[in-house]
């Protein structure tokens, strides 16, 4: 079709990398990871809009089932949700909150409150957890062609790392709210 992400298609299967814990059962990086995400982002965020809908395009192209979860955008055909400004804010929101983790990565408890506090409020939208675990591998996706041939496995690592502590973190808000209810 000629946009950017029918010429990145790629259907590849990342595969899933075991987290690392700390000693209170929470995931956390490598101080090398979170150099090299922090490093990254200060690229990606340049085309933050672009890696949102990117990201969000093809998991709802790999995972339809995602997609019908979403009430604006259920039975939506594609090109419709290329140019949707509902998708472009739901994306950015998304990337302002990977933004906001990121500028707060040195300081885990103020970056894992914002996730968690995330977590708690996506059960009122009724969102099911195995979703979170699509987001992280969609993003390396989106963001891959960007690095070009300065992408590597250490850099796709850590970002399927920091999207597995995000879902984990996000999880746990979502019990604490369904319990408090």
């Amino acid at each position: 079709m000629g946009c950017f992400q029918s010429r990145h298609r790629g259907k590849k299967k990342i595969a899933k990398l075991p987290v690392m814990f700390n000693t209170k059962g929470t995931p956390y990086l490598t101080e090398e990871q979170r150099r090299l995400v922090s490093d990254s982002w200060q690229e990606i965020k340049d085309n933050v809009e672009k890696v949102g809908v990117i990201t969000f395009m093809n998991l709802f192209e790999t995972h339809p089932e995602v997609q019908n979860s979403f009430m604006p955008f259920r039975n939506l055909k594609k090109i419709d949700m290329e140019h949707s400004a509902v998708l472009r804010s739901h994306s950015l929101r998304v990337m302002g909150t990977v933004d906001k983790f990121m500028s707060r990565i040195d300081s885990q408890e103020k970056s894992r409150g914002v996730i968690i506090e995330l977590g708690q409020r996506h059960d009122g939208y009724n969102a099911k957890s195995d979703y979170f675990d699509m987001v992280g591998p969609q993003f390396i996706y989106a963001i891959k062609p960007q690095f070009a041939e300065r992408w590597n496995g250490e850099l796709e690592e850590a970002w399927l790392k920091l999207f597995q502590i995000l879902s984990f973190l996000m999880r746990k808000g979502l019990k604490r709210a369904k319990n408090a209810k």
